[in-house]
């Protein structure tokens, strides 16, 4: 099963470039900017990341977060994640990043964000990976009354293979309907509606993700299932569910992982992929998220092709790309081995 899974061609739609930072990654930046990181770790920082809570979390995170400070930073973050997804069999890959936390927070300049992320862009092509990026609003820190995401994707200063507008952040006390004039001034430009969902908060998140967003794939959505009426709709209409079973279980979305609604989701008719949310921090990949599908949730090799196709489906990859890999996954399907 593992070589079949490590061989298969893969398709990831649910990373965020912030949250794909490997502690090689943190410990090469923090050492080029001379970074102090006592107050977050003792000692050196380790080889895998681990938290004991959400706020220890949100330490390790925002520090990570903090040594993205310049055009090479985000190049080298871009690319050191595209060879980790090469390794994989990764072939298309869309990465959420937040513009808010990079032009607000950290006051870089449009300009200096949109080259980084074309430089990193560049690099992962050479590897073998092609990456669209989804711009998020970070609904816990952007409040719906501000408009610095939205404007900065309406200034045409944006990067090469943008798809996409999200909704990132805690939901719980934030809900999406305040954004829809956001959302409404995104799809106006040709972007699609790919926001957070029924991770945090329950259906009801969802539904207006749906209604008020007009989501058209959903980040996590594993609560829909609270809503049998909701989870019908989806089914019915296709909005695709993006999850992501390691963060779900480290962020107390579930239990553990033996208690996953991945099965039932798929059960329920619902359109799913396998992804790794913030897999740097997670101490995951896609190959490993796959692993537990098969070892844990019961999905078979027959599962999983279904599931590539319909990422590949979902997915807003250019057509030729998207027609390499539909290929590549019928070559793989007739012989595994090859």
């Amino acid at each position: 099963m593992t070589e079949f899974l490590r061989h298969l061609p893969k398709i990831e739609l649910h990373c965020h470039l912030e949250g794909s930072m490997s502690s090689a990654t943190v410990r090469a930046l923090a050492a080029r900017h001379a970074a102090d990181h006592s107050a977050v770790w003792d000692g050196e920082i380790p080889d895998h990341f681990s938290f004991a809570d959400f706020p220890d979390f949100g330490r390790q995170y925002l520090f990570g977060l903090g040594l993205l400070r310049d055009e090479e930073d985000l190049a080298r973050a871009t690319d050191d994640h595209a060879a980790i997804l090469a390794a994989q069999n990764v072939r298309y890959a869309e990465l959420t990043t937040t513009a808010y936390s990079h032009l607000r927070v950290g006051g870089m300049a449009p300009e200096v964000y949109r080259d980084g992320l074309n430089e990193g862009r560049r690099r992962a092509a050479e590897r073998g990976v092609t990456i669209g990026w989804v711009v998020d609003i970070p609904r816990d820190l952007e409040m719906p009354d501000e408009t610095v995401t939205i404007e900065y994707l309406e200034s045409g200063r944006t990067p090469d293979g943008l798809v996409g507008i999200g909704l990132g952040g805690y939901e719980v006390g934030f809900p999406a309907a305040p954004y829809a004039d956001h959302f409404a001034r995104a799809t106006a430009l040709g972007l699609h509606s790919l926001p957070h969902a029924g991770e945090t908060e329950g259906a009801d998140s969802v539904r207006q993700a749906v209604d008020d967003l007009g989501a058209e794939r959903i980040g996590h959505g594993v609560r829909v299932l609270e809503d049998a009426e909701l989870t019908k709709q989806l089914a019915d209409t296709g909005v695709f569910c993006e999850v992501c079973p390691t963060s779900n279980s480290l962020l107390g979305v579930v239990d553990s992982l033996t208690d996953h609604p991945l099965p039932r989701m798929i059960e329920a008719g619902l359109r799913v992929s396998l992804n790794t949310d913030d897999p740097g921090w997670f101490d995951t990949d896609l190959l490993t998220e796959l692993r537990i599908g098969s070892e844990v949730l019961g999905l078979t090799d027959a599962d999983h092709l279904r599931l590539q196709r319909d990422a590949l489906d979902a997915s807003f990859a250019p057509v030729d790309v998207r027609a390499a890999i539909a290929a590549e996954l019928a070559q793989f399907e007739s012989d595994p081995t090859a």
